[in-house]
């Protein structure tokens, strides 16, 4: 009875550290909704495309950020915050956006998008979300 109740109670204290893994139920962090964002950095990233005249190495450069942001989203699933991937993808980003002087609604939607990543990145290091 004793084992019984002790793996009850570690399993309850697992499923709360896996929730805070992610934040507040129904917030911005958890899986889905970064899918769901990293999708949206990909949708405004093509609408650009089809706008902006972006050299072929800022090209090269958007592409592999799209890459790490798509593996650190596989990652995410696995309750995995892997900054680097993070991080080198919202520099890309950026460098890309100030580098090329783009301007219109597709530039203010990725701004936004790499706003909504670096808020990700800011609530891992203020330790709101991530494993501990």
């Amino acid at each position: 009875m004793r084992h019984k109740l002790a793996l009850t109670v570690a399993l309850a204290a697992f499923g709360v550290v896996g929730l805070a893994q992610y934040g507040p139920e129904g917030g911005p962090y958890h899986p889905e909704k970064i899918d769901a964002l990293i999708d949206q950095v990909q949708v405004d990233l093509n609408h650009g495309y089809e706008v902006w005249k972006v050299p072929g190495d800022d090209r090269k450069r958007l592409n592999k950020a799209g890459e790490q942001l798509r593996e650190f989203a596989k990652q995410w699933h696995k309750g995995k915050f892997d900054k680097g991937n993070l991080g080198d993808s919202i520099n890309a980003i950026q460098h890309v956006l100030d580098s090329n002087h783009l301007s219109g609604p597709e530039r203010d939607a990725l701004w936004a998008d790499v706003d909504q990543l670096r808020k990700m990145r800011e609530a891992y290091d203020h330790h709101e979300i991530g494993s501990w």
